[in-house]
C-alpha cells in the first residue's frame, strides 16, 4: 500500500520558492513506488456534490490575483487518469457517498502547486477531487475511508492546510520560518490528536482546539487532511514529515500517513 499524504499549498509562490518545506516536498516521491496515479483533494474546488476530475489532459487555472507574473507561466501538463477516476466513484457510490465524474476542470494551484513540487516531470496521472465543506468532520474522514483500496496503486493526496487564516498574516515574516505562538499552539494541539490517533478529539477540534476559531475560520482548506487521513484508517499510522511556517501564522505542514515508507 501507498502512503497517504496532506501537504499544506500554501501561497502560490511556493511554486517557485526554496525553503525547508519546498526541499521536503521535492524529496516525498522518493519514500514510495511510482504510483499508477494521484488522486488529489483540493481545497480549491469545492462542490455540494463529490466530483472527481477526469479530463483526457488537464487545463492549467490561474486562481489568484497580484502575483508575480512568472507563476502565470508556469504550466503543468498533467494527463488525467479516467480509468482511476472511475474506479473511485465506484467506491464511493459502494460507500454511499454519491459522486460525479467531472470531464472539464482544469488543475487549480491548489493542485498544481503540490504536483509540479512532487512530480516535476508531470509523469504520473491525476484525478482530483473536490471538498464539501459543509460535512462534518466524520464524513470526511468516511470519504477517505472508502477510497483506502486505492492506496494499493494509486497515491491519496489532501492539499490544504491546518492554519490557514489570511487575515492574521504578518507580512514582516515571510521566511522566518518561525510561528505566532496561537498558530503553534493550534498544530501541537493536532500533531498530538493525529500521533495517537485520537480521532473522538480530532472531530471535535473546533471546540476542543486551542485558537480553532483563529487557525480555521473556514474549513475548506482543513478537510482534506481529514480525508487522506481517512485513506489510512485500516493502519493508522501517522508521522509529520514537517513543519514551517510563512508570515508567522501560515502554516506550511506534510503529513504521511499509512506504513509504508516509514
Amino acid at each position: 500500500m501507498n502512503p497517504a499524504y496532506f501537504i499544506a499549498h500554501g501561497a502560490p509562490t511556493l511554486a517557485i520558492e526554496n525553503n525547508p518545506y519546498t526541499q521536503l516536498l521535492q524529496s516525498v516521491a522518493s519514500r514510495f513506488p511510482k504510483p499508477k496515479a494521484v488522486l488529489l483533494f483540493t481545497a480549491h474546488w469545492e462542490s455540494p456534490v463529490q466530483l472527481i476530475g477526469a479530463p483526457e489532459q488537464f487545463g492549467m487555472i490561474y486562481d489568484f490575483f497580484g502575483f508575480p507574473d512568472d507563476l502565470y507561466r508556469i504550466v503543468y501538463p498533467a494527463q488525467g487518469a479516467p480509468e482511476v477516476a472511475e474506479e473511485a466513484r465506484t467506491l464511493l457510490d459502494e460507500a454511499g457517498i454519491p459522486a460525479k465524474i467531472d470531464r472539464g476542470r482544469g488543475l487549480d494551484h491548489g493542485a498544481w502547486v503540490v504536483l509540479r513540487l512532487l512530480f516535476p516531470h508531470a509523469d504520473v496521472p491525476v484525478a482530483t477531487l473536490s471538498v464539501n465543506p459543509a460535512l462534518p468532520p466524520e464524513k470526511q474522514y468516511a470519504i477517505g475511508r472508502a477510497l483506502a483500496p486505492l492506496r494499493r496503486d494509486a497515491l491519496i493526496l489532501g492539499s490544504g492546510g491546518t492554519v490557514h487564516n489570511l487575515w492574521s498574516l504578518d507580512w514582516s515574516r515571510e521566511q522566518d520560518g518561525l510561528p505566532a505562538d496561537w498558530a503553534q499552539s493550534f498544530d501541537d494541539w493536532l500533531r498530538d490528536r493525529i500521533e495517537n490517533w485520537d480521532t473522538r478529539a480530532l472531530f471535535r477540534y473546533k471546540s476542543e482546539a486551542p485558537y480553532a476559531h483563529m487557525a480555521v475560520p473556514r474549513n475548506e482548506h482543513f478537510v482534506p487532511l481529514l480525508i487522506a487521513m481517512g485513506s489510512a484508517d485500516g493502519d493508522r499510522a501517522a508521522r509529520r514529515l514537517c513543519q514551517y511556517y510563512q508570515y508567522g501564522s501560515l502554516s506550511l505542514s506534510c503529513w504521511e500517513f499509512g506504513t509504508s515508507g516509514m
